[in-house]
């Protein structure tokens, strides 16, 4: 080990690493961890985990939550290389762990629903030995936590600050859904200690283990009347199985056994080992579940959401390897699923009720979704994933037991869900993505017959919730008005398969048939217009844009449109099969003539108004149909040199050329308009090479309403088509060519240089 640090300079130091950039800070730390002792380490070691997740200080913390690979790829690899599971972080974590010191955690930081939870003492077994409690207010004061309980529930609580709506980058990444590294860390975590394979090694593996002592058993009041004849003894113990060490062989075999008498070593010896995961489990869960949804004034960003999803399909891989396992690990994997179901009910419909009704419902679709077919995480599902074909794994009667307890989350959400699908715009194909992923999940004829068997039987009434009044409100807040739930076994239980839902199912198809058919009759007015834009403007023209690859918004407006009426065919075909609808009730709409409307010479345009004399929105005068149609029309205009990067373009090269124009357009910008503005031949030369100006528009959603943004963008330089792949094949081709003709390769690219000048020059003399 290096030359220890002098305990006077410590304070200081540590002040200061934290103050560096970020980079030369990680790199700082490491070297500091080596020089410490251990127990300098206890001394800056909380100060640190306050610094990274911003505890009173900036909120923002290290980053973890707004580093993405996209926007910052170096930072990424570092926070992820310093915090992951074999990183210094966690190593000087579990070296911590061998002097058993704790850490005070004050409750003010948890969420007020957690901390009723331990106050209630709803589980004793866990946070038995971690509480302390206040003997002056018999309140709860505080949390006495290891070094890795200590990091684990800081990390836990960073996902609940709405960083969203204090910071640009974090709206952003909540908006376009991209990676942090906080999500791939919480993925990491989760995949270590709460393994999908049995014989999975929870890394890192070297740790003193004796942190948390077993809770003691009560006394047993009565003896066994004879000892067991025999003692079976699991082959996985008996080759050392999944113990890590510091547990001793003693201990190893009294896990293994299953007798009475040793039931008390048996739990010592399996929390000995499995204390790592159960706290993952606990403090994921209890926290993240326990999220007060309807009390907080902010919605929970797409991330956090998105880690939701990702606890949910690792511990369904975790639990389902429960009949696999003969390790300490198998009592966890028995209990973790029955702790999220607890919880999981109320967490989703408080999302379904908050949530903004547009294309990011997608991310509380997806946690749903994964929550229901627990049999996609499986070893089998996973083994047959990996080989790359499009495989849907069947659903076993193991599973029937699950659907039968979360009935509920199958019916009662379907039905909370369908109102906003029915004011959803599926001229958008992400709202129609949406819809077909509902629809392809709920026509598995498996699963549909079983839940029309189990709810005909009125199955599913153990819901999990934690009161039964919460039961009822949480039921009736999404029913129609003056229909309300009893909890009482078959009285207005809202049903799924019903004739009731059936005709109301029938009324969206048929919406869903208006769209489609909507949908062509846009597509065939945007083939027309694109189509005498091709025949006015010439063979050359349309030649040199295919050439560029360079695609017109009414172009992409239409590959846009082209993948919906299938996606939305196959929905209807689906939800037919699901509910038993008749689709010639719906193929009658598809025949029906498009409204008339009268010659615009009959309305007297000049003198209709929405609004009344006192400039007033008179919204009597609006129908719900150019309500629809205006909302539809409502899209964002972004500037075309800041589109994302598309397939047929060098994703560098296309980066390179946009700072190239950057820097152009800032340095010459008041010249390169003046020439734009010019009347002469030299403005007409300007406009055939610079982009055009225009007003870009946007939504900004941080305030936490939608305000539509506008800036306005000045004639510019764009060199965004050189990295395209038709380009630089052609100037390859070029290239080639006067090598084999002239033995240069550069009069080749003068040659295209001089077609390409010359045809703009030919257009702005006829322009």
């Amino acid at each position: 080990m290096s030359q220890l640090m002098p305990p006077e300079n410590l304070g200081s130091r540590v002040l200061t690493v934290l103050s560096l950039p970020l980079l030369e800070r990680l790199q700082e730390l490491s070297i500091l961890f080596d020089r410490c002792s251990l127990r300098q380490i206890q001394e800056i070691y909380p100060h640190i985990v306050h610094s990274v997740f911003g505890i009173n200080g900036n909120p923002l913390g290290w980053g973890l939550r707004t580093t993405t690979l996209e926007n910052n790829p170096l930072q990424f690899q570092m926070l992820h290389q310093f915090f992951g599971i074999c990183g210094s972080w966690m190593h000087l974590c579990h070296r911590l762990l061998a002097d058993q010191c704790k850490f005070e955690l004050d409750v003010s930081l948890l969420p007020a629903k957690f901390v009723s939870m331990l106050q209630a003492g709803q589980n004793p077994m866990f946070y038995g030995d971690l509480i302390n409690m206040d003997p002056l207010r018999n309140q709860l004061g505080t949390l006495s936590l290891n070094a890795f309980d200590f990091y684990i529930i800081h990390f836990v609580l960073y996902a609940l600050q709405p960083l969203h709506s204090i910071n640009p980058i974090a709206m952003q990444i909540h908006n376009v859904r991209s990676k942090t590294v906080y999500l791939k860390l919480v993925s990491e975590y989760l995949n270590n200690y709460l393994p999908l394979f049995p014989d999975a090694r929870i890394e890192p593996v070297h740790f003193s283990s004796g942190v948390k002592a077993p809770q003691p058993l009560p006394a047993q009041a009565l003896q066994p009347l004879r000892q067991p004849r025999y003692l079976k003894i699991p082959s996985s113990f008996l080759n050392g199985g999944n113990v890590s060490v510091g547990v001793s062989s003693s201990s190893n075999a009294s896990a293994g056994n299953t007798s009475p008498q040793s039931s008390g070593a048996s739990t010592g010896a399996a929390r000995a080992y499995a204390w790592r995961s159960e706290s993952v489990l606990h403090f994921f869960v209890d926290i993240w579940l326990r999220y007060d949804i309807e009390s907080e004034h902010h919605l929970p960003s797409s991330d956090f959401v998105r880690g939701v999803r990702t606890l949910v399909k690792q511990i369904h891989f975790f639990a389902n390897g429960a009949s696999q396992d003969h390790s300490s690990l198998c009592c966890l994997r028995k209990v973790s699923l029955g702790m999220v179901k607890s919880r999981i009910y109320a967490f989703i419909c408080g999302l379904i009720d908050r949530w903004p009704l547009d294309s990011s419902l997608m991310v509380v679709l997806e946690l749903w979704l994964s929550y229901i077919q627990p049999w996609r995480y499986t070893m089998a599902a996973l083994n047959n994933k990996s080989s790359g074909l499009a495989y849907l794994p069947p659903i076993s009667s193991c599973f029937d037991g699950f659907i039968i307890d979360n009935l509920i989350m199958y019916t009662h959400i379907f039905i909370q869900l369908l109102p906003r699908f029915q004011r959803l715009d599926y001229t958008v194909y992400r709202n129609a993505f949406m819809l077909y992923r509902l629809a392809t999940m709920f026509s598995q004829n498996d699963l549909i017959d079983r839940l029309q068997r189990y709810e005909r039987l009125n199955a599913g009434n153990s819901y999990g919730f934690d009161s039964p009044q919460r039961q009822v409100n949480m039921m009736n807040k999404s029913l129609s008005p003056g229909v309300h739930w009893s909890p009482v076994v078959g009285t207005h239980f809202p049903k799924l398969f019903s004739e009731t839902m059936k005709l109301q199912m029938e009324n969206f198809l048929l919406l869903i048939s208006m769209s489609r058919n909507s949908i062509h009759r846009d597509m065939a007015a945007l083939r027309n217009q694109i189509a005498e834009k091709q025949r006015s403007n010439g063979f050359l023209i349309n030649f040199f844009n295919k050439l560029f690859g360079e695609s017109t918004q009414d172009e992409v407006t239409l590959h846009e449109f082209s993948r919906i009426p299938e996606v939305l065919r196959q929905c209807i075909d689906a939800f037919c099969r699901t509910f038993n609808v008749d689709q010639a009730n719906l193929s009658l709409h598809e025949n029906m003539p498009e409204e008339t409307c009268a010659p615009a010479s009959a309305v007297p345009l000049q003198k209709f108004s929405f609004f009344d004399d006192s400039d007033s929105l008179d919204t009597s005068k609006i129908n719900p149909h150019q309500m629809s149609l205006n909302a539809s029309n409502i899209q964002a205009t972004i500037d075309p040199a800041q589109m994302p990067v598309r397939t047929n373009e060098v994703k560098p090269l296309v980066r390179l050329l946009y700072c190239l124009s950057e820097k152009i357009n800032k340095k010459y910008g008041s010249q390169i308009q003046a020439y734009y503005t010019r009347d002469d031949y030299c403005g007409k030369v300007a406009r055939q090479l610079l982009y055009a100006p225009m007003t870009e528009q946007w939504f900004d959603k941080r305030a936490g309403n939608t305000v539509l943004c506008e800036r306005l963008v000045p004639p510019r330089v764009c060199l965004r088509q050189l990295g395209s792949l038709p380009v630089l094949a052609t100037i390859g081709l070029t290239l080639l060519i006067g090598q084999v003709l002239w033995g240069s390769p550069i009069l080749g690219l003068i040659l295209l240089s001089s077609l390409v000048i010359g045809y703009n020059l030919l257009l702005a003399l006829f322009s």
